[in-house]
């Protein structure tokens, strides 16, 4: 069974409120129910593809706005047309005020309650190059015309300049001028990059992220790019260069 992998901290929800995080770069939703249990589903509509974000819950299921497909919040399973495929669940584990997800086969069984024992530790400070303030990261971003494997060139410079090859595909803007990089770091040959999407169900981020972690992987100097997803602080234009804007007649 895979490791459990931190999402979100528990002062993030509150019950009967959800929260969009992804694992392991699928979009996942995770509910606390009113009885103060957590719920944890892939939000992905397995009939259309759609996120189930807003979708109404009752009796222990969500169901799709659009097409009214209803999925059981234990196991995953289609309730009704037009769905006929199950979507992932997801067991939930609470320690030191963090909330930890992996995917489950099977049924969920067990109840997390958030308790004084395992909710005493804040939320996780930011990664260190994302400022607490919420203000975008100053990252270097110019061009540059030289060769990406320049040896003037630092780790760092010729990281960004490969995820300058990444494209939206619904923007049709690089994800570096788009503002959605928020921090870059390598350890030895090992790049660790920090970057969002513009909203958490963007149905390009699995695609974005494939070719972020390619793109890294092709320089010289990285042989292993990790790419981490995270939400905080949250998208928004501001983040963008004077370049993206004038693209996109935002002025």
């Amino acid at each position: 069974m895979s490791d459990y992998e931190q999402v979100a901290s528990v002062g993030e929800i509150e019950p009967g409120q959800r929260l969009s995080v992804f694992v392991d770069d699928v979009p996942v939703l995770l509910v606390q129910k009113d009885d103060g249990c957590y719920a944890a589903i892939e939000d992905v509509c397995s009939h259309d593809g759609q996120p189930l974000t807003d979708g109404p819950i009752a009796d222990g299921a969500i169901v799709c706005e659009r097409h009214g497909a209803k999925f059981d919040l234990k196991t995953g399973k289609p309730l009704c047309m037009p769905a006929t495929e199950s979507i992932q669940v997801y067991d939930v584990k609470i320690e030191n005020g963090a909330i930890f997800l992996r995917p489950l086969s099977g049924e969920v069984t067990s109840c997390n309650h958030p308790t004084a024992a395992n909710t005493v530790v804040a939320a996780p400070a930011a990664p260190k190059s994302i400022p607490t303030d919420g203000e975008p990261v100053a990252l270097d971003v110019s061009e540059s015309s030289e060769d990406e494997n320049d040896e003037s060139k630092s780790i760092d410079e010729k990281m960004i300049e490969a995820l300058r090859t990444v494209i939206d595909p619904e923007l049709m803007i690089n994800i570096v001028d788009l503002g959605l990089v928020y921090s870059v770091n390598h350890d030895g040959k090992n790049a660790y990059i920090d970057m969002t999407l513009t909203s958490p169900a963007c149905p390009a981020g699995p695609q974005i992220v494939q070719q972020a972690k390619m793109s890294l992987e092709r320089l010289r100097d990285v042989e292993e790019a990790e790419i981490k997803l995270v939400m905080t602080p949250p998208w928004s234009p501001e983040r963008m260069t004077d370049e993206a804007r004038d693209h996109l007649g935002i002025f």
